[in-house]
């Protein structure tokens, strides 16, 4: 019998700092990570793929992130750091009164 990780919950998250956590916490565990990601999303992999919403979850670095610049507006969030040495930008933008990912941009 197999166990699959509980899928990540989207409740309660307010603020840019928050959803970076809450999807990282997701990332690491293995768990659903959609609800994170906004319907237009695109994800820059390492090999030059743009992915969408539903084939990118899963493809974040393995391991522990580590910001190193994080900007934040009213309605725009940019976190640029690394993950075991892979860089590493995610953008995500505020609607509706909700923050979510719109773009994951990943090197190698």
């Amino acid at each position: 019998m197999s166990r699959r990780a509980a899928a990540a919950t989207f409740d309660g998250v307010e603020t840019f700092e928050e959803l970076l956590t809450r999807w990282r916490d997701a990332e690491s565990r293995g768990a659903g990570t959609a609800a994170f990601l906004a319907g237009d999303f695109r994800g820059d992999g390492p090999d030059g793929r743009v992915l969408d919403r539903d084939a990118w979850p899963g493809r974040a670095p393995a391991g522990a992130f580590r910001w190193t610049d994080l900007r934040v507006t009213p309605s725009v969030g940019v976190a640029t750091g690394h993950r075991d040495g892979a860089g590493c930008t995610v953008v995500a933008a505020r609607r509706g009164g909700r923050w979510q990912i719109v773009n994951v941009q990943r090197g190698s």
